[in-house]
C-alpha cells in the first residue's frame, strides 16, 4: 500500500479541511480517504495498519525469568534494589514509627512472596526489576500503617 503522504499528514489535511468546509471530522478523513482511492478512512486505516511491519518478539533487555523461585543472581539483585528503594520510599513518605516500619521491613520476604507470582511469568528480568520500583511504594505505606496500629496498640 503506498500512500501519497503520511497517516499524520492525512490527518493535518483533514483538519484544516474540517475547519474550510465545517463538516465533521470522520466525513473530513473519509474526504482524504476517498482522495487516495478509499471508500472511508476506516479501509484506509485497517489497510494501513495491516501492511506495517511487526517486530516478531518484544526486545528483551535482561534475560527471561521462567520460574519460581527465583535463581540467586537474580534475587541478590532484587534484594539489592528493593532495600535501596525502601529507604527512598522512607524518605519521601516519613512515616510516624520509621523505627518499627524498618523493624517490619523483610526484604527477603518481599522479593519471595510479595514481587513475582507464578502468573506472571515469563518475565524480563528488567523488566520485573522495575516493578519493584512501581509498587514497592504500597507495601511501605502498608507497613508504615502496621507500624502505627502497633505503636497506639491496635495489633
Amino acid at each position: 500500500m503506498k500512500l501519497s503522504a503520511p497517516i499524520n499528514e492525512f490527518k493535518r489535511k483533514a483538519k484544516l479541511f474540517r475547519r474550510k468546509t465545517g463538516m465533521p471530522h470522520i466525513k473530513a478523513l473519509d474526504h482524504m480517504a476517498k482522495g487516495e482511492g478509499y471508500a472511508s478512512w476506516s479501509i484506509l486505516i485497517g489497510k494501513y495498519e495491516k501492511q506495517k511491519p511487526r517486530p516478531e518478539n518484544a526486545p528483551q533487555i535482561g534475560y527471561p525469568i521462567q520460574s519460581l523461585p527465583l535463581d540467586a543472581s537474580y534475587r541478590a539483585e532484587a534484594i539489592d534494589l528493593a532495600n535501596s528503594t525502601f529507604e527512598i520510599i522512607m524518605r519521601r513518605i516519613e512515616p510516624d514509627n520509621p523505627r518499627m516500619t524498618r523493624e517490619l521491613w523483610d526484604v527477603a520476604d518481599y522479593v519471595d512472596n510479595h514481587h513475582l507470582s507464578s502468573g506472571m511469568l515469563p518475565i524480563d528480568s528488567e523488566y520485573a526489576l522495575s516493578l519493584i520500583e512501581a509498587f514497592l511504594l504500597h507495601h511501605v505505606i502498608s507497613l508504615a500503617t502496621k507500624a502505627d496500629r502497633m505503636a497506639f496498640g491496635q495489633n
